[in-house]
């Protein structure tokens, strides 16, 4: 009951503020499908910066699991991202084709003489 004689409480250790900050973002990211990649490198670096308090305060910080899990998924999603996104390429050559030669499939073909007669002012 003396105060002088009794141990200390050890502060109970708390999740990295950094780290939960970092696994809530990613699963955000995940939901987004990791189409904003400013987000999934904001997400990396909350991950790194939790990792880092909680080396500095290894008493105080827990979480360390919640930061490799967040840079491990984002990760994935930058990989998956990579992999299924298509990449911008020429348009198919039938997107090429001039109007009045571009017939639909029940439509006639223009005839011949009505094609050299649009562009031109006579009547």
């Amino acid at each position: 009951m003396n105060a002088d004689t009794d141990p200390p409480v050890p502060t109970r250790r708390r999740y990295s503020p950094w780290a939960m900050a970092a696994i809530v973002t990613a699963l955000l990211a995940l939901l987004l499908q990791g189409a904003l990649v400013p987000l999934n490198l904001a997400v990396a670096v909350m991950a790194l910066l939790g990792l880092r308090q909680i080396r500095r305060e290894p008493s105080r910080y827990i979480g360390r699991a919640f930061c490799w899990l967040a840079i491990g998924l984002v990760l994935v999603l930058a990989l998956l991202t990579a992999m299924l996104e298509p990449t911008p390429t020429e348009p198919p050559p039938e997107y090429m084709v001039p109007d009045h030669e571009r017939v639909m499939p029940d439509e006639e073909p223009p005839v011949p003489s009505e094609l050299g007669n649009e562009g031109s002012g006579e009547r």
